[in-house]
């Protein structure tokens, strides 16, 4: 069954790009295809090692954060729903980007 948070306008492109690019846009997909896009990225940067890699990380966990906050206003200030997938996936971007931060490693000093 198909609730109020997925039939919104900002279940897909995140209610951002049908105003600027159109609902036809190849780009206004479901938020759930930006996820899983999203996830697949945190999985591969997060099996690689290098400072650019965790750099990376860092940039997109802090990016989910972002898409996090800004979804969970529109649900409950906005919506006036609740919804556990939801608030389990803000929950899961928090616990990324936790752990990314843990993970950066130090710059190496230069000798000379």
């Amino acid at each position: 069954v198909i609730g109020k948070v997925e039939k919104a306008k900002w279940g897909r492109g995140f209610g951002l790009i049908e105003p600027v690019l159109g609902m036809d846009s190849i780009f206004n997909q479901s938020n759930s295809i930006f996820g899983c896009m999203f996830y697949t990225l945190q999985l591969l940067l997060g099996c690689l090692r290098g400072r650019w890699a965790s750099i990376l990380l860092v940039l997109s966990s802090l990016m989910s954060l972002a898409g996090s906050v800004y979804l969970a206003w529109i649900l409950f200030f906005v919506l006036y729903d609740f919804c556990i997938v939801c608030i389990t996936t803000y929950a899961i971007n928090v616990g990324l980007t936790w752990l990314s931060f843990q993970e950066v490693p130090e710059p190496k000093a230069k000798r000379h």
